[in-house]
C-alpha cells in the first residue's frame, strides 16, 4: 500500500486534460457533479465542475474531468470519470491514458507482466492480475490481487482498453445512488472494531505507525463520546509501502480484537505511546503481553495461527480500496468521507447531530 497515488503515472494525462470544454448535456454533468462532490472528502466551501475531455475518445463512453476546489488547499481534487449512458454508471478510480499506444492491442501475454510490475510498484507488494473474459465495450475487465502478506490479499478491480491505451483502476458505480448511501452500504457489509458501545458510530481507518493517527483517532473518539455517546469502530489500513510494521501491528491488533473488542484498546494504549521504537518484532510481543495479562493466550495466538486475523486485515484494506482511500486517517460519519484535517470530522459530526437532535447517527 502507498499513501500517494498513481502520481508519476498521471503525467501521461495532464496534457490530455487541460482543455475541457463546455458542451455535454447539462443535466449528465450537474449529476456527476452532484456524485462527486459526495463522493470526495468533506470540505468547507466546496465547488466541483464538470467538464468533457474531447481528446481521449472511448467508444460507448463519455468522458470527463471533474475538479473539486474548497477552502482547503490540500483537499482540492481532480479525477478523470467515464459515464456510461447505457447503464448509467459513472466509473471511479484511477484513469491512466498514453494516447501513444494507440494501435498496440492490449496482450496479456506480454501487457500483464508490464501492469503487475507497475502495479506492485504503485502497492509497494507482489500483484497477481487475472484478466476477465466479458467486456464492457472496449475495456476488458482485469482483477488484481495484491499479496499483503503469506495467505492475505486483497483485490482490486480495474479495467484496460482493447487498444491498449487507456487503464481504469477503479469501478462504476451506480448514479442513481448517492455516494454517501453507496459507502454507508459498503461499510455495513462486515464489521469493524468497536472496543465500547455507542449511541452511534464513527467508522476510522488507522495504520499504528502512522503519526496523524495518533493524534486524531484519540480526538475524535473522545469528541464523539462527548457528543450524544458516540464511539468510534476501528478498522485497519496498514501503509504497507512507506511503513515497516504496520501489517504487523494491525495483524496483532484484529488477533486481540476478535478476541476480545476491548482488547484493541489495551493495546492501541500500548503501541501509540512506544511508536517511535517499535519494530514487527516488538508490535506482536506488546500483543503477547496484552493478550497474558488479560488471560487469553491461547485464544489470541489461534487467532494468530488459524490465519483469521491476517484475514481481517486483508479484509479492510479490500474495502479500504473499494472507498477510495489512500491513506491514514480517514473518517466516516453516515457515509460521509471525512478528512483528519483538524476539526473537519468533529464540525461535520456536530452539525448533523444538530440537525437531527436526539439523532443516534450511523456509520
Amino acid at each position: 500500500m502507498r499513501r500517494t497515488s498513481f502520481s508519476a503515472l498521471f503525467a501521461l494525462i495532464w496534457a490530455l486534460v487541460g482543455s475541457g470544454l463546455a458542451g455535454a448535456a447539462e443535466p449528465v454533468r450537474d449529476r456527476i457533479s452532484r456524485y462527486f462532490a459526495g463522493w470526495y472528502s468533506i470540505c468547507p466551501e466546496t465547488r466541483v465542475t464538470v467538464n468533457p475531455v474531447p481528446e481521449v475518445k472511448i467508444a460507448g463512453f463519455e468522458i470527463y474531468r471533474v475538479e473539486r476546489s474548497c477552502s482547503l488547499k490540500n483537499r482540492n481534487e481532480m479525477s478523470i470519470t467515464l459515464f456510461d449512458p447505457a447503464k448509467d454508471e459513472v466509473f471511479v478510480g484511477e484513469f491512466l491514458h498514453d494516447d501513444t499506444r494507440k494501435g498496440r492491442p492490449f496482450s496479456e501475454a506480454t501487457d500483464v507482466p508490464v501492469l503487475q510490475g507497475v502495479l506492485k510498484d504503485a502497492f509497494g507488494v507482489p500483484v497477481t492480475i487475472e484478466v476477465g473474459k466479458e467486456t464492457r465495450g472496449p475495456l476488458k475487465p482485469f482483477r488484481a490481487s495484491l499479496r499483503l502478506a503469506e495467505g492475505a490479499s486483497a483485490a482490486v478491480q480495474g479495467y484496460v482498453s482493447e487498444d491498449g491505451a487507456t487503464l481504469l483502476i477503479g469501478q462504476f458505480r451506480p448514479l442513481s445512488v448517492a455516494a454517501d448511501e453507496q459507502r454507508r452500504r459498503m461499510l455495513a457489509e462486515s464489521p469493524g472494531v468497536r472496543p465500547r458501545d455507542g449511541k452511534y458510530y464513527v467508522t476510522a481507518f488507522v495504520d499504528f505507525q502512522c503519526e496523524r493517527c495518533r493524534l486524531r483517532a484519540p480526538q475524535v473518539a473522545d469528541f464523539v463520546w462527548s457528543h450524544g455517546g458516540g464511539a468510534v469502530e476501528y478498522r485497519f489500513l496498514p501503509m504497507i509501502k512507506v511503513h515497516d510494521w504496520a501489517f504487523a501491528a494491525a495483524e496483532t491488533a484484529a488477533a486481540l480484537a476478535n478476541v476480545s473488542p476491548a482488547l484493541y484498546a489495551r493495546y492501541e494504549q500500548t503501541v501509540f505511546p512506544q511508536a517511535s521504537s517499535m519494530t514487527p518484532d516488538s508490535v506482536r510481543q506488546a500483543g503477547a503481553d496484552v493478550a497474558e495479562a488479560a488471560g487469553v493466550g491461547p485464544a489470541y495466538r489461534e487467532e494468530l495461527s488459524s490465519g483469521r486475523a491476517r484475514q481481517r486485515v486483508a479484509r479492510d484494506v479490500e474495502l479500504a480500496m473499494r472507498l477510495g482511500l489512500n491513506g491514514t486517517p480517514v473518517f466516516f460519519y453516515e457515509g460521509a468521507f471525512l478528512s483528519s484535517d483538524t476539526g473537519v470530522a468533529e464540525n461535520y459530526i456536530e452539525g448533523r447531530l444538530k440537525k437531527v437532535p436526539g439523532s443516534t447517527g450511523g456509520r
